[in-house]
This record gives C-alpha cells, structure tokens and sequence, in this order.
C-alpha cells in the first residue's frame, strides 16, 4: 500500500512584520544576527577565535588546588544542554516550534559555564543565576574580549535615559533597534545592551521595593551579553511564550535557531580556555573525554576539544 509523502508546511508571514509578536520576534532574530556578524568580522571562524582566547589568557594564573566536584557539576551541565541545543530539528516548522525553547538551552548552557568560571576567577561560589551573571560580566569588562567585555552601565541619576556605554568606541551611533539597511553589528549591540539595562533597572527597582529612591537613580550593575542572554530565557520559559514560535520567513525562523546555537558554542570556546588555564589543560581534557563517552554525538564539544588538545 503506497502512502502519500508527508505535506510541508510552508511559513510565509509577511516581511517585514505586522504584529507586536513579529516585530518582537524580529528584533530579538536580529541582536543576535548582530553579534554573530561582530563575531565574524573581528575574529573570522572561531578556531581563529581560540587562538586570540589563548593569547589573551595566557596571564591567567592556574589554581594550585580547586573544588573539583563543583567544576565537574556545572560544566558536564553545560556540555549537556548545549548538545541539546545543536541537535534540533532541519524541518523549519519544527524549527519555529522548537525556537520557544532554544533560549532556554542556550542560557542555562552558559550560565551553567559561567557558575565554573565565577568560581575559578577567584575561587568564591556565585552558587545563584545573578551573582554569577554578574561576577563574570564584572571580570569581562575589566579582561575580557569583544563584545563579552561590552556593557552598559548607571544610569548617572539626572535622567531616566542616562546611561553610560563601557568599552563601546567613542563615536558610538546608537540606531533604531528597527534599522536593517547599514547598520554596524557593534552599534546594534549597543542598542540591545543600552534597552537591556533599562529592563534591568525595572525589573530590579520594582522587586526590591525601594521607597523614596527614584528608579533612574537605581543602578543595578553592568549589563552586558550574559543578562540579554537571561532576558531571552526568562521571556521564552515565562513570561512571552509566543513570541518565540511567532511565524515569519524561514530563513528568519533558521537564523534564529542558528545565532543562538553560534552565540552559545563561541561563549563556551571562550569560557573553556578560561578554565583550562585556571584548572589545567589535563583536567579539562580529561573531564570532556569522560563525557564524551556517555555522549560520544556531543559534535560541537569534540571540535573544541580536538583543537585545545593541539593549540593549548
């Protein structure tokens, strides 16, 4: 008995989008295409990447003794999720159904990472999703590399809009977070991060209720691509659900997927060289083989592993 071949569902929403969903949708698509883009001008591929990492490490000082349990806790955590995220479905609804769920495997891939490395900075446990975010993005902007290393910080206190770029060049133009026709993947960063610490100051001033105290006067920290990063997971786990399954081209819907599983793959090559460094190539490399042989499909881990087992 033939059976007729399964029927494609094709996306055709209009472009450029219509509803508040959409053109949320888009603009979220369209930060992370930005930072993508930046990753690609400055650095070319991300073996090209490592290499700068390394050179940019190499100050590091290693850790004469460390919490072993505690690192391999949250980076088999990482190692996990972000293979999880990479193995998603090629069909682009699926792709689109599965996008509501992607922000949340990038962020808890990174911040799982990140709650190894707060604590191999200086061996103090953030042991929580804030004051890991924010131990990490403090070390960025003082040593970090571009664009982990941009913030946006204050506001000063005179203005509710006052806020301040940190390690952004002096001659930063700011566009519509709309524009799509020349603009420079760094000045839309800026954008994302300026409109982040905004969302920050409310969200931060509201929970902790301080009275006689004006919200533009509140000054939550820096802000910087480890926070968006939360704001992504918080609004597809919670709060916009459809958002994130909002239909659009699907070139949209596969670039969304895609930026993300880049951004998060590119932070975790970035945030590994840190722990090697901190920990010892040995450990590392071995942790990652004892993984991998529960998980030997975990690709993106073995690519990154091959290249600190010869440029380390």
């Amino acid at each position: 008995m033939r059976t007729s071949p399964p029927v494609r569902i094709q996306i055709r929403a209009p472009y450029p989008p219509s509803t508040e969903t959409e053109i949320k949708f888009d603009t979220y698509r369209y930060y992370l295409q930005c930072i993508c883009e930046y990753l690609q001008q400055e650095y070319g591929t991300w073996e090209d990447f490592g290499l700068q990492c390394i050179a940019r490490t190499q100050k590091l000082r290693e850790m004469r003794c460390f919490d072993k349990a505690w690192i391999d806790r949250f980076v088999k955590i990482a190692w996990n999720t972000e293979y999880l995220l990479c193995m998603g479905p090629d069909d682009p609804e699926l792709i689109r159904i599965s996008n509501q769920w992607t922000p949340v495997q990038a962020y808890f891939s990174v911040y799982a990472c990140s709650e190894a490395v707060a604590y191999a900075i200086d061996g103090g446990k953030a042991d929580g999703h804030r004051k890991a975010l924010r131990k990490v993005t403090d070390y960025f902007v003082k040593n970090g590399m571009s664009p982990w290393d941009k913030t946006f910080k204050g506001p000063l206190g005179k203005t509710k809009n006052e806020h301040e770029p940190v390690n952004f060049p002096d001659n930063l133009t700011i566009p519509h977070n709309l524009s799509r026709r020349n603009v420079d993947p760094l000045e839309m960063i800026a954008k994302c991060l300026k409109a982040e610490h905004s969302h920050r100051v409310d969200d931060l001033w509201k929970s902790r209720k301080r009275e006689g105290v004006y919200k533009y006067e509140f000054d939550p920290g820096y802000t910087g691509l480890l926070h968006f990063l939360y704001r992504l997971r918080i609004k597809s786990n919670y709060k916009e659900v459809d958002l994130f399954v909002a239909e659009a081209p699907e070139e949209n819907i596969r670039g969304f997927a895609r930026c993300m599983q880049e951004f998060c793959c590119w932070t975790l090559l970035y945030m590994e060289i840190m722990l090697i460094r901190k920990c010892t190539k040995h450990y590392l490399l071995g942790l990652a083989e004892k993984y991998r042989s529960v998980n030997p499909h975990a690709k993106r881990l073995k690519e990154r592993t091959d290249f600190y087992r010869v440029s380390i």
